[in-house]
């Protein structure tokens, strides 16, 4: 672990939000404009989905569109280093982090670092692990490779898919959307990461429930402005602000539905070749929500301590946790436009 972190501006001195110009939205990532839209646009379908039918592997590659940014213009984290929860005083209460209890440690990613960097390659442990954000798509995942397939690493390509991070892998190019976890490209065309779930919560909940915690420094070797969100901000859950809270996602998609808002988040949850979205608020409301995956017994139930959801599915006559995630309604219904919704 590394020393105490320097101070960052406080909440009213940060940068919040996107500039708006004259009805237009800029949003500038890593010193380069990533995109812009008047607020009235939605941009159209890139590719024709059929009916009943999740987009193919082809049509994600074929409908990929440049962010701005180049290839790891917008640069992982590939050498994180981590301090005790005393020493992030970088972090206020309400700072939205990442929760990870995998493998017996205990981590925080903060979204304030992540949102400069998307990706952090990191061993959790003895394990490879890559930590992904997508703040396009309101989407934290964690992957590790299959069985059979050497460890990787991952960098941002400078595209997006679905108006979401698609990153690459370094040990053979292959092209991944985050939400999909599928190489839509390349030699593992086809291959389906490990996922490990993550959850949202505010910095104060996840050190109040692990005061052990390590926290993911702001010491990346990297000029950022720790603090500022070029996107909008995230409060506690649901208040959030700037691009987050509303509007229509940037870049194009290749399937919309009003079912909800766009920036609604959902509950993503995947069994086998089955996909369920479960609106959170619904879950908060409820506090368990039960649903049938695929023949399996599925349940999103809210944790009071850290004010998130988290998913379990029935095994055998346990209770394991289910590949789930937060992202935004929009993001999840474009690439799974099959998929059921818990209602």
């Amino acid at each position: 672990m590394n020393g105490p972190q320097s101070p960052r501006p406080s909440r009213r001195q940060a940068i919040k939000g996107a500039g708006v110009i004259g009805g237009v939205v800029v949003l500038l990532v890593g010193g380069g404009v990533i995109g812009w839209q008047t607020l009235a646009d939605r941009p159209a379908p890139v590719t024709a989905v059929q009916a009943g039918q999740d987009p193919s592997l082809e049509a994600l590659a074929g409908s990929a569109v440049s962010g701005g940014p180049g290839k790891d213009g917008i640069p992982s984290i590939d050498k994180p280093r981590f301090v005790a929860a005393g020493e992030a005083g970088f972090l206020d209460d309400d700072d939205p982090v990442f929760g990870l209890e995998y493998q017996g440690e205990v981590r925080a990613y903060p979204q304030l670092v992540l949102v400069w960097h998307e990706i952090v390659n990191d061993t959790v442990g003895g394990q490879p692990l890559a930590v992904t954000y997508c703040p396009l798509t309101g989407t934290v995942i964690g992957f590790s490779a299959p069985p059979g397939v050497q460890g990787l690493t991952f960098g941002t390509t400078g595209k997006l898919v679905n108006s979401n991070l698609l990153m690459y892998d370094r040990q053979t190019g292959s092209q991944w959307p985050q939400l999909l976890g599928q190489a839509v490209s390349g030699l593992l065309k086809g291959t389906k990461l490990d996922t490990v779930p993550l959850v949202w919560t505010t910095w104060k909940q996840w050190r109040t429930a692990h005061p052990d915690t390590a926290v993911l420094s702001t010491d990346t070797g990297a000029l950022r402005s720790y603090g500022s969100d070029p996107y909008g901000s995230y409060d506690a859950y649901p208040n959030r602000g700037g691009y987050y809270a509303e509007g229509r996602p940037i870049f194009p998609v290749l399937a919309s539905s009003d079912r909800f808002a766009d920036k609604d988040v959902v509950i993503g949850v995947r069994v086998g070749k089955e996909r369920l979205a479960i609106h959170k608020d619904l879950v908060r409301t409820q506090r368990t929500v039960r649903a049938e995956v695929g023949g399996t017994r599925v349940e999103a139930r809210w944790d009071d301590r850290l004010g998130t959801a988290r998913v379990v599915q029935q095994v055998g006559e346990r209770w394991e946790p289910a590949d789930f995630l937060d992202a935004m309604w929009f993001a999840w219904y474009s690439f799974y436009p099959n998929a059921q919704v818990r209602t």
